[in-house]
């Protein structure tokens, strides 16, 4: 399974169809499901743009092929954990986006490699 940053679904949304990454991403990436985390979902709402009908609209139908992963104890417990240990300062959702992908044994795609950098357990595409 694949798990998406939340800067992939802004990309997407911001982007025209031939230059969405997301886009490119099913079409490599056809045999594989694809999510997202709840956090994920937290931070896009947080968006002024989600205000704009035509832009909630898109979100909505990228949502419909997204399997949402939920925040768990034991995703929440690996996140603390990743932030007490990675050595440098680490976003809450980054840690939570991380602590999804290796609790459900997903491949992070983020357009920001070095937010997730050096978390043991963690695979990158």
């Amino acid at each position: 399974m694949v798990i998406f940053d939340t800067n992939i679904i802004i990309d997407h949304l911001r982007q025209s169809p031939e230059k969405s990454k997301l886009l490119s991403l099913f079409k490599k990436y056809n045999e594989e499901k694809f999510s997202m985390s709840i956090v994920s979902l937290q931070e896009l709402y947080e968006g002024q743009s989600t205000k704009k009908h035509d832009v909630h609209e898109k979100l909505l139908n990228t949502l419909a092929n997204l399997e949402i992963l939920p925040y768990t104890f034991e995703v929440a417990k690996l996140a603390g954990e990743i932030a007490r240990d990675i050595g440098r300062p680490i976003d809450l959702a980054d840690a939570a986006i991380a602590g999804t992908a290796i609790i459900n044994d997903c491949k992070l795609v983020t357009l920001n490699m070095k937010d997730f950098k050096g978390i043991k357990g963690l695979e990158l595409l």
